[in-house]
């Protein structure tokens, strides 16, 4: 299971069990800031990330004459 899948299937069972909304809302901030936290620390380390394709970029601002 990827992690997208995992946090999906653990935020349904609390959204389906007695966990109250302050619980929940705790539990997202908690995951997303572990998430930005892991993130960061890859991008200290160096790693690349390649993605197959086009740039996502729409084009780049033109040089001032």
């Amino acid at each position: 299971m990827t992690y997208i899948q995992e946090f999906e299937a653990e935020f349904q069972k609390k959204l389906e069990g007695s966990e109250d909304t302050a619980a929940i809302v705790r539990w997202v901030s908690e995951k997303v800031l572990e998430s930005y936290r892991n993130g960061i620390t890859a991008g200290q380390q160096g790693a690349k990330v390649i993605r197959q394709g086009e740039s996502r970029r729409r084009g780049l601002p033109s040089k001032a004459a």
